[in-house]
């Protein structure tokens, strides 16, 4: 859906003045300042640690798109485009084994099925769309595709209106519309992304040197890629220091631990014959 088209769309107030300030081939000041307010409230995270001028370039040049539910935001194996976040609605991201040269499968053509997996869902504030993007320009290709889930359960919002009780005074009220069923996403072009985003980005792109850490582990080399991904957004890192604890015997094992850089020591304590004061072995 064109934004443009919103017209016929019912969007709470914030949405719907982002989604006109950005359709303006005149961002002049104050459309900037509008622009970054509103993202500000919808999305707060997606220019936290920016400076300024970073953030102006980046109103001055983001896209909005809307998407209804099931439609595709972008298909695995894709050449990367931008840097998405979600405004409203929520999206979910799909793998599968095939190869990127695969026929293109749309949701029209039937099931979620086709796209793979379920790997896991954005709501609201969230971003996504950073794994394909590389520090030397070199991007890959899109590892997994992206629906649209819609309003993902707005249903209803609050507008203010005016009542009609009398032709010569209309006051202010509120009214509840049943809201337009899409998702709203804010867009980065690639190039503004890489200038002003990339490289106060660098934990987002963690992800993607876990899913390489995965593949050339002795465990999961052999995966495919649906599995390595899911894996990999399950995945935290922890860092210890010389001497620290990891788990200790006895305690419930929550976690498989995979060692990244260093060395860790394991020993297992045994109570010798007729002495309960145990050993380390």
């Amino acid at each position: 859906l064109a934004p443009n088209d919103s017209n016929a769309i019912i969007l709470d107030d914030e949405t719907q003045r982002l989604v006109n300030a950005t359709s303006s081939s005149n961002r002049n000041h104050e459309v900037i300042e509008e622009i970054l307010e509103l993202v500000e409230k919808k999305a707060p995270k997606l220019l936290d640690g920016l400076a300024t001028d970073n953030k102006i370039r980046i109103a001055r040049f983001c896209q909005v798109k809307l998407y209804a539910n099931d439609n595709l935001v972008f298909h695995q194996g894709d050449e990367p485009d931008a840097y998405y976040t979600v405004i409203r609605g929520a999206v979910s991201i799909y793998a599968r084994h095939s190869s990127p040269t695969q026929s293109k499968a749309t949701p029209d053509e039937g099931s979620r099925t086709k796209f793979g997996v379920f790997i896991t869902q954005i709501p609201p504030g969230e971003s996504f769309g950073e794994l394909s993007f590389n520090e030397n320009g070199n991007h890959s290709r899109r590892n997994a595709s992206v629906i649209s889930d819609g309003s993902h359960g707005q249903a209803r919002i609050r507008m203010k209106s005016e009542s009609h009780h009398s032709h010569s005074t209309r006051t202010p009220h509120q009214c509840e519309l049943e809201a337009s069923n899409v998702c709203v996403l804010l867009l980065v072009p690639e190039k503004v992304y890489m200038s002003e985003m990339f490289a106060r980005h660098s934990e987002k792109h963690h992800t993607k040197e876990k899913m390489d850490s995965l593949r050339k582990s002795v465990l999961f080399k052999h995966w495919q890629i649906d599995q390595i991904v899911k894996v990999a957004y399950a995945m935290k890192k922890k860092q210890f220091d010389k001497g620290s604890t990891i788990i200790q015997q006895g305690d419930r094992l929550e976690y498989l631990w995979i060692i990244r850089e260093g060395a860790v020591r394991v020993s297992h304590r045994v109570p010798p014959p007729n002495d309960f004061r145990g050993r380390d072995v």
